[in-house]
């Protein structure tokens, strides 16, 4: 004997409602939040924002939370995907890849500013919005387009589809090495600087005037007594005794 279906009524479909936010909703609030005015302050510490890694303005941008973030250390990075610069997935791949990394630990982040441990990530959208309207170069050699990021997303879709750009650009790792080797010697120098004063202030100079004038003298009384030895010695070889 066949099972009879059971048929809700119409009525019982249309009161469902769903416990979650409606798409709506969430857009029209993030259509506010992009809306309203950015602060004169805001705007004015982020114009010299850099992406740590591609040295450009940083599009889709991350703010590393390091362990020197209190002290006023701010290391923005592009969050991108892979057909853009793709910096921060390629800063974690380049971190977890490293040969001091085990696969039995968890991946340490370190801040390419202060060296110190990253212990998590902001998203500002007030920032995300304001560096995102700052024009960049398209990733695509010999190609002359610049524009914001949604005009760079337009534009690759439209001109290079399927295009994706290298991992690792041998110019921009070139650049990122001599940049830590010279950070790398500054910190050798000033440590041999900071050696240097420590020796000067307990000990005493090299030409202290008291220990010349002592030197001066104690060679003075040496090279007397030393000429006077050998007149005596030559005196008395020279007499002769008679009886």
């Amino acid at each position: 004997m066949l099972k009879e279906r059971r048929v809700l009524p119409v009525t019982s479909n249309r009161d469902r409602v769903s416990p979650y936010p409606l798409r709506s909703c969430r857009s029209k609030k993030q259509k506010e939040v992009e809306s309203s005015p950015l602060d004169a302050e805001s705007v004015s510490e982020w114009e010299g924002v850099r992406c740590v890694i591609c040295m450009e303005s940083p599009h889709n941008a991350v703010l590393l939370q390091c362990s020197s973030f209190s002290k006023g250390c701010r290391a923005y990075m592009c969050d991108t995907s892979a057909r853009h610069s793709n910096c921060f997935k390629q800063y974690r791949r380049n971190n977890s890849n490293s040969k001091n990394t085990s696969r039995c630990t968890n991946k340490t982040l370190y801040c390419p500013y202060c060296r110190g441990e990253v212990f998590g990530t902001l998203k500002s959208t007030s920032a995300r919005r304001f560096m995102n309207a700052r024009p960049r170069c398209c990733a695509m050699d010999k190609c002359d387009f610049s524009g914001t990021y949604t005009q760079l997303k337009s534009h690759l879709k439209a001109e290079h589809p399927g295009f994706t750009p290298p991992k690792v650009d041998p110019f921009e790792k070139r650049k990122w090495d001599d940049l830590e080797r010279a950070e790398f010697i500054e910190m050798i120098n000033a440590r041999q600087r900071w050696e240097s004063e420590q020796r000067s202030v307990y000990q005493l100079p090299h030409h202290h005037p008291m220990i010349d004038l002592n030197f001066d003298a104690f060679m003075h009384n040496l090279f007397i007594g030393v000429r006077g030895q050998a007149s005596t010695a030559a005196n008395s070889h020279g007499t002769r005794w008679t009886p």
